[in-house]
């Protein structure tokens, strides 16, 4: 099999948006005030994504205001609860969680794409979901708030995965969808962060540093995702492709701690070997996926 450019985008995409993911669970311990953590990660990557807004040459919107507006509104929802999320749970638990998003798009595509595929696609999807709970054997004791935020989360994902698709098959650049994903995503949350954090705008050096890094991390992986669906056009199985970033969380989540940084848990040989054997769960499913579409 060929590796596809829009795999391999994809797959480059979903290592940096596992990395700057997990990152994000560090800035609870930089913060100020925790409550800025979920808008500021988002403010973060909608100035890191205008970077790009020179660069765009905006199509005339009409007939699409719709997808436009609710592209923007589910992702910046779907942020805030992740980030929730990463605060009340593991980042080995939060992270690969996040590929149940997988079976929200598969439902939402059908309905509203009309994405269909061989039930080998779903198989492998399913195995990719099955090596996700594999890779998030280490503490089972997670906190129902981080579950139910988690899944939140995989639902707003996978809405705001459709309007992507829509946009793109009505012929909207990449950098046009990122624009109007990232940075209308800031502004839509923009209302409720003045609300939520009255008097608590104030930051310190660290913490805008780790904001930085994640920013940069965030809008650099969406370049490449969005590059991705463009070419691929598929919300379904770019879903099954990303589905890799609990391995990458995995990851993650060694080379931090080895590198000494506080905030993340710390796992045991028993955990690693689990999450090795679910990434290797994870890299077939995704092939079988490709392979039968």
């Amino acid at each position: 099999m060929i590796l596809e450019l829009w795999v391999l985008l994809g797959l480059v995409a979903t290592a940096i948006h596992g990395f700057s993911t997990v990152y994000s669970k560090r800035l609870y311990d930089l913060a100020p005030h925790p409550a800025q953590v979920a808008f500021f990660c988002l403010f973060a990557t909608g100035i890191g994504s205008m970077v790009i807004i020179p660069f765009v040459e905006f199509r005339d919107p009409e007939g699409y205001w719709l997808d436009i507006l609710l592209v923007g509104a589910p992702f910046a929802l779907g942020h805030y609860c992740f980030v929730l999320a990463n605060r009340y749970g593991d980042a080995s638990f939060v992270v690969p969680m996040m590929g149940l998003k997988v079976f929200f798009v598969a439902v939402f595509a059908a309905i509203w794409l009309n994405e269909f595929y061989s039930a080998w696609v779903y198989i492998g999807a399913s195995g990719a979901v099955v090596g996700v709970f594999l890779l998030n054997n280490g503490n089972h004791h997670a906190s129902p708030a981080a579950l139910l935020l988690v899944l939140t989360n995989c639902a707003l994902y996978a809405a705001t995965d459709i309007f992507i698709v829509r946009l793109f098959r009505a012929g909207f650049s990449a950098y046009e969808v990122m624009a109007y994903l990232f940075v209308g995503g800031a502004l839509f949350m923009l209302p409720l962060a003045l609300v939520v954090l009255k008097g608590k705008w104030q930051v310190n050096r660290p913490f805008l540093k780790g904001l930085t890094l994640f920013g940069i991390g965030q809008a650099g992986g969406g370049i490449l995702l969005m590059m991705s669906f463009g070419l691929a056009q598929k919300a379904t199985m770019i879903n099954i492709v990303q589905s890799s970033r609990g391995l990458f969380a995995v990851i993650a989540v060694y080379i931090i701690s080895r590198l000494g940084i506080k905030g993340l848990e710390v796992l045991n040989r028993g955990q690693y070997l689990s999450r090795g054997l679910g990434s290797a769960l994870i890299a077939s499913s995704i092939v079988l996926a490709l392979l039968a579409a």
